[in-house]
């Protein structure tokens, strides 16, 4: 198992942890750069090249996204290697040290190409708009219609095109992951078992977890609040259906309906109530995680000097 979690020497995973590093740096740094080089304001954007440069910010985001989930499977891997006996607390030290690099570059890398990323939906959908305005002022002025063929292919639906592939991609990492990839990192970091190589990295490191957390937090409140809807409104669908089985009981009891239709009627009632009770569950199960994911982030926060 160790062998398959790390199978290189020390000097040989240092030397593929750098190129790691400097593969996934490098075209963050880019998209960095290039972003600056081309923010000019009220200038009108090239869909040929917004489409281009968000198409490598998604391929690099799922590199970030894969790199991460990859080391912390291994990571979970080696605390359990450790609880049982098979590594010794100073390989689990050593070993550990390679992930929290791993990690460090990744989630800086996650975290800065989503602001990228949904600074390009937006200027997405202000296109968007734009060219439906002119599209619907054409429409009316020439009458002119558009089939399906060609508004496939009008600026309006491109347009779209986009935002949709930039929400699809952002939303494959969930605030559940996200949370959670945030709380394994600064556990890391209170541990010094990140291979944060300086002070400054270190604060670095601390500081990119709590403005991410910011925004979670703000992300959740709304997010929970829906949530919340979603239990009192499944909770009085709850309590009809309960009513309507007391009903069919009662009809039952009295004549009024017979043991065939009886049956019937309560089979399919009590299918709906645990589709319900069901669905309640998970969202509460989903809440109280989120809950203490991020109360855990808020305590690592605070303890981390």
């Amino acid at each position: 198992m160790l062998k398959f979690l790390f199978k290189r020497s020390k000097k040989s995973s240092e030397s593929s942890s750098q190129k790691r590093i400097d593969l996934f740096q490098r075209p963050l740094n880019s998209f960095q750069s290039v972003s600056q080089e081309k923010h000019i304001p009220n200038q009108t954007l090239s869909f040929k090249e917004v489409e281009s440069d968000v198409n490598e910010k998604i391929k690099v985001f799922q590199r970030y996204v894969d790199s991460v989930k990859e080391a912390s499977l291994k990571l979970e891997e080696l605390t359990k290697m450790l609880k049982a006996g098979e590594i010794t607390e100073e390989t689990y030290r050593q070993l550990i040290g390679e992930l929290g690099s791993q990690l460090s570059v990744s989630i800086e890398g996650i975290f800065k190409l989503r602001e990228a990323l949904e600074l390009d939906r937006a200027k997405a959908k202000l296109e968007w708009a734009k060219e439906k305005i002119q599209m619907d002022s054409l429409k009316i002025q020439d009458n002119m219609y558009v089939d399906e063929f060609s508004g496939r292919y009008s600026p309006v639906y491109r347009w779209e095109e986009i935002t949709s592939k930039i929400d699809k991609v952002l939303s494959s990492l969930t605030i559940m992951e996200e949370v959670s990839i945030l709380e394994q990192y600064l556990s890391l970091i209170k541990d010094s078992l990140g291979g944060i190589s300086s002070k400054a990295e270190f604060k670095e490191g601390k500081e990119l977890c709590k403005r991410r957390l910011n925004l979670i937090l703000e992300k959740w409140a709304s997010i929970r609040r829906g949530k919340m809807d979603e239990l009192i409104n499944l909770d009085l669908k709850a309590s009809e259906i309960e009513e309507k089985i007391n009903e069919i009981d009662v009809r039952f009891a009295v004549g009024e309906i017979d043991r065939g239709t009886y049956e019937s009627k309560i089979s399919v009632l009590q299918g709906s109530l645990k589709n319900v009770r069901k669905e309640i569950s998970e969202i509460r199960s989903l809440i109280d995680s989120v809950d203490m994911k991020i109360f855990r982030c808020q305590e690592l926060l605070r303890e981390i000097l």
